[in-house]
């Protein structure tokens, strides 16, 4: 898998270089309303969308070929494919010819817009809305004049000595989806909602942040409306919490436990796939019929590109949180930091991380998750970890 990233960025960096003007502005639109900010760049006064943006907000299954150098998009009802630096593309099988090509730019596709002017609004009808004057793509149908432009912020318009002001806080599961549940029935939605509960007033208290919760009570919010509330709060930070749980077999349940902390990437190691398996489960209530666990890692190559340009961020804030966890509990083994595909995580356009706290499926463990004292110190925990965090990179903490 590493060798497609390569082949992406050393690609990117050959067609891009020296190429694109100066980046532009435009909202995108998807199917339940949310809008977002997304950077676009122009080649030969041609302008350009990001695929990884476009995919998101499509809420489509993306995949890279190596072997053809086809990029994949499958959409309800439609299948998109395009090659890099070809004016070729194929829409439901059937191909077609931009005047500009796709172009892979800083290790990523992007398309040109007269792909949408030129084809899939003729194509798709009114699926598709292009409102030229107001810089809106609308991918759902939903009329742009009905949407307010996001607030939400690209690295390139943060300056350098922005501090943390606002942080969202993530409670996984919740309401239909009970998430991992333990020996004696301990459901992992309720203890999320704890935790973020106390480490909300830490952050409030002492730290004088803005903290928004994704959900403050025992309800089930679609996994993409999470970060999507993050991008249109405009938060400096996105925390999801959860609890671990072990595959279904008699030797793992005995044996694997201890907290991890994961930002958004391709997964390394089967335990890190596996985990992102349960926790991406919760889109069948969304979605019954999406097959999570049969999805490969290739599809989160478009989405990886989305967070891309925070990874670094992510990664430390998750080293940062993940020491400061194994400090406050000593008696819960540290597994570290990981990173996998996480559906959570895509789309946020801020550092982002998922802390594991436990293994819930673990006795001793769903035991400590029922103690009130030790849910304290998971919160404060993670709070002192994001201080370390806004130390690192010289961030004022606070309002």
């Amino acid at each position: 898998m590493k060798n497609i990233f390569l082949t992406i960025a050393f690609c990117g960096l050959a067609l891009g270089a020296g190429a694109a003007t100066a980046p532009n502005q435009m909202t995108i639109i998807d199917g339940r309303g949310g809008a977002k900010l997304s950077e676009t760049v122009s080649f030969d006064r041609e302008e350009y969308l990001s695929l990884a943006d476009l995919s998101a907000s499509w809420n489509a299954q993306a995949s890279w070929s190596e072997l053809l150098g086809n990029a994949d998009l499958k959409l309800p009802g439609h299948v998109l494919r395009f090659s890099a630096d070809n004016t070729f593309f194929l829409a439901d099988g059937k191909s077609y010819n931009l005047f500009n090509p796709v172009r892979l730019y800083q290790g990523e596709l992007y398309v040109p817009l007269e792909l949408f002017t030129r084809f899939l609004i003729p194509l798709w009808g009114r699926s598709i809305i292009w409102d030229a004057a107001g810089r809106k793509l609308s991918l759902g149908g939903i009329s742009p004049e009905q949407i307010k432009i996001p607030e939400a912020r690209r690295r390139s318009q943060i300056p350098e000595k922005q501090g943390i002001q606002k942080v969202v806080v993530d409670p996984g599961h919740g309401g239909k989806d009970p998430g991992a549940v333990g020996p004696t029935g301990l459901q992992e939605k309720d203890i999320n909602l704890e935790i973020a509960f106390r480490l909300k007033a830490i952050l409030e208290q002492e730290y004088n942040l803005i903290v928004v919760m994704t959900r403050s009570d025992d309800t089930f919010i679609p996994l993409g409306d999470r970060t999507r509330l993050a991008n249109q709060e405009a938060a400096d930070v996105f925390i999801s919490i959860h609890c671990n749980a072990a595959p279904r077999k008699k030797v793992k349940l005995k044996t694997m436990r201890g907290s991890e902390t994961y930002f958004l990437s391709l997964a390394k190691t089967d335990d890190a796939r596996a985990t992102a398996a349960m926790e991406n489960s919760a889109i069948e209530f969304e979605q019954p019929q999406k097959n999570v666990a049969n999805q490969d890692d290739v599809q989160f190559i478009l989405w990886d590109m989305v967070q891309n340009e925070f990874l670094t961020e992510s990664s430390d804030l998750a080293e940062l949180v993940q020491e400061s966890l194994a400090g406050k509990l000593p008696s819960v083994p540290s597994r570290g930091i990981n990173q996998a595909g996480f559906y959570v995580l895509n789309g946020a356009y801020m550092p982002a991380i998922l802390v594991e706290t436990s293994f819930i499926s673990h006795r001793d463990e769903e035991k400590l998750l029922k103690k009130p004292d030790n849910l304290k110190k998971i919160a404060r925990g993670i709070a002192d970890g994001l201080e370390a965090f806004a130390k690192k990179y010289k961030k004022e903490l606070g309002q």
